[in-house]
């Protein structure tokens, strides 16, 4: 009996030993499970953080970019009307940009310097100094791949204000924008504001003068004038109507001298101290330097071109027959809403003026004068070496004070 009371204690107190035991193992596992836990909180939650991060650099802020190509003087000096006149009395100039097309119509946008006007055949074709020029040639810049052309400079009055009227209807006639010169008030304030790729691209004109002839008191606002408050003005409500980015471009400075004078840099100020991003300029017929510069008012880099020269006239000394085409890169952030120049390049032309064996002013890109394989037949050594003086022209005097700009490479 009493080892039978014996057997029985000890199995009891082996029975709670293993019970205390089990549960102190129990505690144990549970507060392990729960430091497991906490340690797994913290390895998801760290998870959660390394996601975001990737899901940030895999969803980058959006961005938009547009291209803008522009030239200088689209001029029509007599000798080009004439060489473009077929047999049957229609004026073709479409030959005139066979070679250049496709460096024209290689970016979102393309702007051109009208330097004549369309008055119709109520009075002569004519050239220099009073340019009226047939229909036909705003025909073919419109197939050469011009989108926009700015109107107000020297010329806007030649053919007085019936012709400067009729010019802006052919131009809209060939669905072709405009700036610089207007058919109403209404139309002179609409504000050229492009959307393009959801860029809102504001463009501007404005001309020093004209050679006499202006629009009677009541129809000033036929043509832009350089005026500093009212740049300065255009340039706010430009932004004011929700303009990321504002061009201006400017038709001035002093005939055959590229070198900008103090009206042109006195004119660019009013510009980029209202917020313009770019100024281009016009008139001196030979290609200008260009500079990227600081602004205060926009916190960020501008770009000038003081003169893109000529494109296409007759003129046919040195650095009048070189042109250029500038292209220009505006990038915008549209997650942070932040709008930039971000780079210019740019393509020399050079113009055939319809000597020898082919009567026609013809276009070429002015890299051309390197690989003879390109070059037409028409073409002799004289005019081969011209269009290579051309090409190094306006390299050295677009990169005089911006070594950055870049040349557009030709193939």
């Amino acid at each position: 009996m009493k080892n039978k009371l014996l057997y029985t204690f000890v199995f009891i107190a082996i029975t709670a030993f293993l019970l205390s035991t089990c549960s102190a193992t129990k505690k144990l596992l549970i507060e392990n499970d729960a430091l497991v836990e906490k340690e797994n909180i913290k390895v998801i939650s760290s998870a959660i953080d390394v996601k975001d991060t990737m899901r940030i650099n895999y969803f980058p802020d959006s961005i938009s970019e547009i291209t803008i190509n522009l030239v200088g003087d689209l001029m029509c000096h007599l000798p080009q009307t004439k060489n473009a006149q077929l047999s049957n009395g229609i004026y073709d100039f479409k030959p005139s940009f066979e070679y250049i097309k496709p460096y024209l119509q290689n970016a979102d946008l393309t702007i051109g310097n009208l330097e004549t006007t369309f008055a119709g055949t109520s009075q002569p074709y004519a050239g220099y100094p009073a340019f009226n020029s047939p229909d036909s040639y705003c025909e073919a810049l419109k197939d050469a791949g011009f989108d926009f052309l700015v109107t107000a400079n020297n010329h806007s009055m030649d053919t007085r204000e019936a012709g400067l009227l009729r010019t802006v209807e052919v131009i809209k006639k060939n669905n072709l924008g405009y700036a610089g010169t207007y058919l109403s008030q209404e139309d002179h304030d609409s504000l050229r504001i492009l959307t393009i790729k959801g860029i809102k691209l504001g463009i501007l004109n404005y001309t020093y003068g004209t050679n006499g002839s202006y629009p009677n008191d009541g129809h000033k606002y036929m043509l832009n004038v350089i005026d500093s408050m009212g740049i300065s003005n255009a340039v706010k409500l430009c932004k004011k109507k929700g303009a990321d980015a504002i061009l201006v471009f400017y038709h001035m400075g002093i005939e055959n001298v590229p070198e900008p004078t103090a009206a042109q840099k006195n004119a660019v100020k009013y510009a980029l101290d209202a917020g313009a991003n770019i100024v281009i300029g016009s008139h001196p017929h030979m290609v200008g330097p260009t500079s990227v510069q600081y602004s205060k008012a926009i916190n960020d880099t501008v770009f000038i071109a003081y003169s893109l020269g000529n494109f296409l006239s007759n003129q046919y000394w040195r650095y009048t027959d070189a042109g250029v085409i500038l292209k220009l890169t505006i990038q915008k952030n549209v997650t942070k809403n932040i709008t930039k120049y971000k780079e210019a390049s740019y393509t020399p032309t050079w113009v055939y003026r319809g000597d020898g064996n082919k009567k026609m002013h013809i276009l070429f890109p002015a890299e051309w004068s390197k690989d003879s394989s390109k070059l037409p037949i028409f073409l002799n050594q004289g005019h081969k070496q011209k269009m290579e003086e051309a090409f190094e022209d306006t390299k050295l005097v677009l990169s005089k004070y911006n070594p950055l700009i870049l040349l557009n490479t030709i193939k």
